[in-house]
């Protein structure tokens, strides 16, 4: 029998498309070239209007169910679900009741995420699907976990870390892992956290897959035509990504006579101090704030980059990193978490200590005055990128996972 193409996965994500998440999009449509059906619901619409997204995005806006709008047919859903499988209603109505009361204050959301897993029990069942598989260990996971409940089939999830671990008795981390039937780390980071709240007999059905990136997409160019050296940054403007220490970095470079320029790309809760920061610290000529960019644009900006920056506090594996390096742009980043198993120090990047501004302006100041150092870091991490992480050896890999759990 051929399962990859007899076989359906429904997909639980918490926004798709997003900016933030197109390792997912690569992903979902990298399953189905290999044959698997998936369907993706996605809890909330994409992060953007329908006529910005991209041409690639817009396909998958049209195939996939969007999951709160659709509870404007409650009722629907919720006779559907008691009357489609009476025990599986209770059971997850039991589940839900049983976190709500251990943190009686997320009793609301923990109810709405049953409710919302009536929406993905529904589309399980049209699909047919023999397999439910969550992206994060978080809300969507929640919402996986109640509708695999509800119609007995089973789930799986994809963790990333390491925020995903800082609460873990809130997200029921354990009871989630538990239940799900196999579940697909991005590193070998993330699976030690897994680890950390798993029984022993658990940990044979943790994988690693690592994700990857096109790097076709992000093929370099000869020759970085910038008037003053780009420094890029991408990421969600928030406390964990660290973009404040790399304006510290640059006010740092600025009194050391270094002429340069920083883009930052992304959006966030934290643009507003990051853009007083740069007033106050007198930087509005060196920094700009571009704000979201669709993928096809980031593309661009990776290859027109001189550095790319990611002063990071917490990651899973970046896949900004990686477009970088396959971009041809040298790297700066930081010693932590799963980085490590990306980059080698001096091989195929530069990594600084988190928090550290000094360290940072030091490395960012080596690349600007060494070419040499450049070209060698920028030819490895090529080679480390084509070799090690390609998105289609890692689609293969997750296919064949999906497909012997098929089969078993």
């Amino acid at each position: 029998m051929d399962y990859s193409k007899t076989s359906s996965i429904v997909y639980v994500v918490s926004q798709y498309p997003a900016i933030s998440h197109t390792f997912i999009l690569g992903e979902v449509n990298g399953l189905k070239s290999k044959g698997l059906n998936v369907h993706v619901t996605s809890i909330n619409y994409p992060d953007r209007p329908y006529e910005k997204l991209t041409s690639t995005e817009q396909a998958a806006y049209e195939s996939t169910t969007f999951v709160k709008p659709a509870l404007i047919n409650l009722p629907f859903y919720f006779f559907k679900a008691l009357l489609s499988s009476p025990k599986g209603f209770f059971t997850s109505l039991g589940k839900t009741l049983k976190y709500g009361l251990r943190y009686p204050r997320a009793l609301i959301k923990h109810f709405a995420y049953w409710l919302e897993a009536m929406v993905v029990a529904d589309q399980v069942k049209l699909q047919q699907a023999q397999q439910i598989h969550a992206h994060f260990s978080t809300q969507g996971c929640s919402v996986a976990m109640l509708a695999s409940a509800m119609t007995h089939v089973p789930f799986s999830l994809t963790v990333h870390g390491p925020d995903e671990f800082y609460q873990a008795s809130e997200q029921h981390l354990k009871d989630k892992f538990l239940a799900a039937n196999f579940i697909v780390c991005i590193s070998d980071f993330a699976r030690s956290q897994v680890m950390k709240f798993s029984q022993l007999d658990q940990w044979p059905k943790l994988y690693v897959n690592n994700l990857g990136v096109d790097a076709s997409l992000f093929h370099p160019i000869k020759q970085k035509n910038n008037l003053r050296p780009v420094l890029l940054c991408i990421g969600r403007l928030v406390n964990a990504k660290g973009q404040g220490i790399l304006i510290e970095a640059a006010k740092i470079l600025v009194e050391r006579d270094i002429d340069f320029e920083i883009r930052f790309v992304g959006d966030g809760p934290n643009r507003e101090a990051l853009e007083n920061f740069t007033i106050n610290n007198q930087l509005q000529d060196y920094i700009t704030f571009l704000g979201k960019v669709n993928h096809d644009q980031i593309q661009v900006l990776q290859r027109e980059a001189n550095i790319f920056v990611l002063p990071s506090f917490a990651e899973g594996i970046p896949i900004a990193l990686m477009e970088a390096m396959a971009s041809g742009t040298p790297c700066v980043t930081t010693h932590i978490t799963g980085i490590l198993e990306l980059l080698t120090h001096e091989y195929d990047g530069l990594l600084v200590h988190p928090g550290n501004a000094v360290m940072l302006a030091n490395a960012l100041q080596r690349l600007l005055d060494d070419d040499t150092l450049c070209k060698y870091i920028t030819q490895n991490a090529l080679l480390t990128v084509r070799e090690k992480w390609c998105i289609h050896k890692s689609n293969k890999r997750l296919a064949n996972l999906f497909i012997q759990q098929f089969k078993g």
